[in-house]
């Protein structure tokens, strides 16, 4: 007797993937409309950005692609990704700038792929003016680039939302919820979140990240071998994970230059340095300048 196999539609045989983005900080949202020609590089920040194109012509510099911006989308900007930006007069746009709080897990940008743009409607336009009208404070300065961009801390802007209302952090976190929904719509898991001994790796990393971690610590975290970890790992992050734990401790410093008042002594401990000069070395080649630089706004 012959079995026809049962048809599985395609949106129920993708295996669920589960994305959350419950923990973050609402910065600044707003609108802009250049004046002059706009013109911004080296920018690198803790935060990501979400922008709603609804009118003119830009060009956005990411790592790996130049790609013109297209009116009524929207676009993705994940934290700690450098780039660079051209636009024209008349350009018109909303932006979204928000901190997630990854502290004790893995990052969201770590274990899946993201779209960098998404078609967005009219009702996200409808929606950017709706958060607009209510939180003008949040609005940034956009006279240039320089003023929207360049900023010497952050930390007013996190201290300013921690002093809101409840309600108010409610309505800015189904704002973020419904903006993201767009592009975790076409969000794919990372190779390394397959397995999951090594995906586990990544939130122990951020769970100790003040702390000295050796690649021999995360192999017997994970009931592995150090040289099939390392492969493993390779595979999947396309680094090893001594340079990913490096990357996540200048990272973090980033947030804590942009987010605190704290030294950059006091940092460089909190990212698990011994040695000042080290971090400081370290730090400026991987982001192009120092830690004071830094936070003194010259990247934005």
């Amino acid at each position: 007797m012959n079995i026809e196999p049962r048809y599985i539609p395609k949106d129920m045989a993708k295996p669920k993937t589960e994305i959350s983005i419950s923990d973050f900080l609402v910065l600044n949202l707003g609108f802009a409309r250049t004046i002059h020609h706009w013109k911004n590089h080296d920018i690198s920040s803790p935060f990501l950005r979400i922008y709603y194109i609804r009118k003119g012509k830009a060009i956005l510099h990411l790592p790996e692609k130049d790609m013109e911006v297209v009116p009524g989308n929207m676009y993705l900007i994940p934290n700690y990704m450098p780039h660079s930006y051209e636009c024209d007069p008349g350009f018109e746009f909303y932006y979204l700038f928000f901190l997630v709080n990854n502290r004790n897990k893995a990052d969201i940008f770590d274990t899946y792929t993201f779209p960098t743009t998404v078609h967005g409607n009219h009702a996200t336009q409808l929606l950017f003016e709706n958060y607009c009208d209510l939180y003008p404070q949040l609005n940034l300065p956009t006279l240039t680039a320089e003023a929207f961009d360049n900023h010497p801390s952050y930390h007013s802007y996190i201290k300013a939302y921690m002093q809101m209302e409840n309600y108010e952090k409610m309505q800015l976190h189904g704002f973020v919820e419904i903006l993201m929904s767009y592009f975790v719509k076409h969000a794919e898991a990372r190779l390394i979140v397959k397995d999951e001994r090594i995906g586990h790796l990544l939130g122990y990393i951020m769970e100790h990240i003040g702390e000295t971690i050796t690649v021999k610590q995360l192999a017997d975290k994970a009931c592995l071998t150090e040289s099939y970890l390392v492969r493993a790992f390779r595979q999947g992050m396309g680094i090893t994970p001594l340079q990913y734990v490096i990357k996540k401790k200048i990272q973090y410093a980033q947030t804590l230059l942009l987010g605190t008042d704290k030294s950059v002594l006091e940092i460089c401990r909190d990212a698990g340095f011994k040695d000042a000069s080290y971090f400081i070395r370290l730090f400026k080649k991987n982001i192009g300048f120092t830690p004071q630089e830094y936070r003194n706004g010259l990247i934005g």
